[in-house]
């Protein structure tokens, strides 16, 4: 009797943002805003991946508490669309390709929910790898409407045009877990009505089920805006 061998299937690499995959996240978030307000709750983003790794599109919904009005509810969703022409990490560039990021007012601004503000961002994306470390630059054209709840005066209240330079610096540890750090400028910058922004990003995560969970956690920083957000996380790949 012939015993049939399962072939593994392929190591996946998420370390690298350009590596594309099928995934679902649940995030266990806390944010500390202006004035001692918080928000809390539970954020899942859902990341389809086309076979070829070439075609991502991203969904992020956030459930969330607001301290500063004692109500629970949906936050802005997050929208998020990715084409990946090019990837070869042999050689400089690494990638090239094509980023939408947007976010839809669905959370109360009253509430404290959300921003208010339709929110849109096209961008291009490049690669750089060098061993252990590398980098994923991100120029972004962004848009922000006006804020579309509550009475304010429209002088005051005027939509937003600019941009967006980041880079995700990754450094990988082992196949297992890596840590990235994504500074952020950002242009008329939406989380601090016009004014210009400067956000700082950093995640660890690390693969307890090799192509099927990882754990870790996030922290973000919003310096001129002054908010401050951590989180627990879990990613099951697919």
């Amino acid at each position: 009797m012939t015993i049939a061998q399962v072939t593994p299937g392929p190591h996946i690499d998420p370390s690298k943002p350009t590596n594309l995959y099928t995934r679902l996240g649940n995030n266990l978030e806390y944010t500390f805003l202006r004035q001692g307000n918080r928000t809390f709750g539970y954020r899942a983003n859902f990341v389809w991946a086309s076979a070829s790794q070439k075609l991502a599109a991203y969904v992020e919904l956030p459930l969330l508490y607001a301290t500063s009005s004692n109500k629970f509810g949906l936050s802005d969703i997050r929208l998020r669309y990715f084409w990946l022409p090019y990837k070869n990490y042999s050689k400089t560039p690494a990638s090239f390709g094509f980023t939408i990021d947007s976010y839809l007012p669905t959370g109360s601004f009253e509430d404290g929910l959300g921003r208010g503000r339709w929110i849109v961002a096209p961008g291009l994306s490049t690669g750089f790898v060098l061993g252990k470390f590398s980098t994923f630059p991100i120029f972004s054209y962004l848009y922000a409407s006006s804020i579309q709840a509550g009475k304010i005066p429209d002088d005051d209240n005027p939509p937003l045009n600019g941009y967006i330079v980041q880079s995700i610096c990754v450094f990988r540890f082992s196949k297992k877990s890596y840590v990235d750090c994504t500074p952020i400028f950002i242009k008329n910058s939406y989380t601090n009505a016009g004014q210009d922004d400067f956000i700082l990003e950093g995640n660890y995560l690390y693969m307890v089920k090799q192509n099927k969970m990882q754990v870790g956690c996030f922290v973000r920083r919003i310096f001129e805006g002054n908010v401050t957000t951590v989180r627990a996380a879990m990613r099951l790949y697919f």
